[in-house]
């Protein structure tokens, strides 16, 4: 799962987990630190898998079950399927935590699916956000809130939800971000936590070989096209 060679749109390179590396894209676009792109990420909750905004086919919807991994619903081109338990955590090795999440302020309780009649509840799929666009999501939905680093007035975020869109040092250290542009933390937080999977953290973490340019380049590039996938 996910070790096809795909060609980024954004900076070229030759990569096999393209959500670990386009969100590294995202993450500099987001902390403002300059790279060199021959497209740039969209301005606007830009795609998980891609990297660009706007584009009808890059909707995303998820339906969350009782237990088990959610399915996920899209049709971006370079979508592709991932351990998504596995990557909402996060590793030493690959610590990208950008998956397409529930909002509990948009849904805090999830809807039944249309025309099932059994007792037990069935879930819909529900409009999702990708983690690394929740701060955006929020700051344009939920002006109620205040967001750190972002907007001081409002009512201080839910534990639940700051905790969805919080960054860990190793996402933003892997990503080479400089520590003056990392993500401002909310009040009461403690120092973040390497990610599970790591015991202490002796020198800062590299990128995830999975999302570092291979040297192929004669490599064809098959991107797939998964309209429904339930996420193992």
């Amino acid at each position: 799962e996910g070790e096809q060679i795909t060609t980024c749109l954004l900076c070229e390179a030759k990569v096999t987990d393209m959500r670990s590396h386009i969100s590294q894209h995202i993450l500099h676009a987001l902390s403002n630190t300059p790279e060199s792109l021959k497209e740039q990420v969209g301005k606007v909750l830009p795609c998980g898998f891609c990297g660009r905004s706007g584009l009808p086919e890059c909707a995303i919807r998820i339906k969350v079950l009782a237990s088990g991994p959610p399915s996920v619903e899209m049709k971006c081109i370079y979508h592709f399927v991932f351990k998504y338990k596995f990557a909402d955590k996060g590793s030493k090795h690959t610590p990208c935590r950008n998956v397409p999440i529930r909002c509990t302020l948009c849904h805090p309780v999830l809807p039944p699916e249309p025309g099932k009649s059994t007792r037990k509840i069935i879930p819909a799929f529900i409009d999702a956000v990708w983690r690394y666009n929740m701060v955006e999501h929020v700051l344009d939905q939920h002006a109620e809130y205040s967001v750190p680093g972002h907007r001081e007035a409002g009512a201080p975020l839910p534990a639940e939800v700051w905790g969805s869109m919080r960054l860990t040092d190793l996402e933003q250290i892997a990503a080479r971000i400089p520590k003056e542009r990392w993500q401002v933390g909310q009040e009461g937080d403690k120092e973040n936590a390497p990610a599970s999977g790591s015991r202490t953290r002796k020198r800062p973490a590299l990128e995830s070989a999975a999302s570092l340019p291979l040297k192929r380049p004669r490599t064809a590039v098959q991107p797939l096209q998964i309209s429904r996938t339930s996420i193992a």
